[in-house]
């Protein structure tokens, strides 16, 4: 009947059910943890922020100490060895040019489609300083990266891309000593030597610049001329 609320004529009230006191006593048991929530939300994100910047951000080029085509860049980094301390590199590093490999590597063949490209660097560093462990690389304007790989396409180049062959100076530490040194018995690296590793690159690629590093995220940047 119109107008009849709880079957009292013209008038209204309001009535309290179960649900209304149970939804109202969560809500009230739980108002802490609500408030908290925020907090321990902020929280997990940071974390996961120091993973992502653990995982992400320092495992891949991000650092660069640059040179303009023709310039000599100064390098220096403190590095980690295998067993826990550290080692100092220090070295000046110049592009004398990328130009297209007119002799491959031994045992090189090359796959339909690619090209290989000579990269002329010289270097220069006290002979007991560590430079084994680098790595190199070149970039087109994109900043896609191709890899120097010492036995790609069956090729047979110094593993070190930094160094010259038979000399590569001391190497980091990786024991306990007891094993003698990869560089025994090599003649001392000499103050100042070139290098022209060459590195696989699909035929149509332009290369922009080439890269050089130890341990990420810190590396060369050296620009080919234009």
């Amino acid at each position: 009947m119109a107008g009849l609320v709880n079957g009292t004529p013209g008038t209204s009230s309001s009535t309290t059910t179960p649900t209304d006191t149970a939804d109202t006593g969560w809500w009230r048991r739980n108002r802490w943890g609500l408030v908290a929530l925020p907090v321990a939300l902020a929280l997990a994100l940071g974390a996961s922020g120091d993973r992502v910047r653990t995982l992400w951000w320092d495992h891949d080029l991000r650092r660069p100490v640059g040179a303009a085509p023709g310039k000599t860049v100064a390098y220096h980094d403190d590095l980690l060895d295998g067993v826990g301390g550290t080692y100092r590199v220090d070295v000046q590093v110049r592009l004398d040019g990328v130009e297209d490999a007119t002799e491959l590597p031994r045992h090189m063949q090359l796959p339909s489609g690619a090209r290989a490209v000579r990269v002329d660097l010289t270097l220069s560093a006290d002979p007991g300083t560590v430079l084994v462990g680098c790595r190199l690389a070149v970039r087109d304007a994109e900043g896609t990266r191709y890899d120097h790989v010492p036995s790609a396409w069956g090729a047979a180049q110094p593993t070190v891309p930094c160094t010259p062959e038979g000399a590569t100076g001391p190497w980091p530490s990786v024991g306990d000593g007891s094993l003698p040194s990869p560089d025994a018995g090599q003649p001392p690296r000499p103050a100042t030597w070139s290098v022209s590793p060459v590195v696989v690159v699909p035929r149509d690629v332009e290369i922009a610049d080439v890269v050089l590093w130890w341990q990420l995220p810190r590396y060369v940047r050296l620009d080919v001329a234009s």
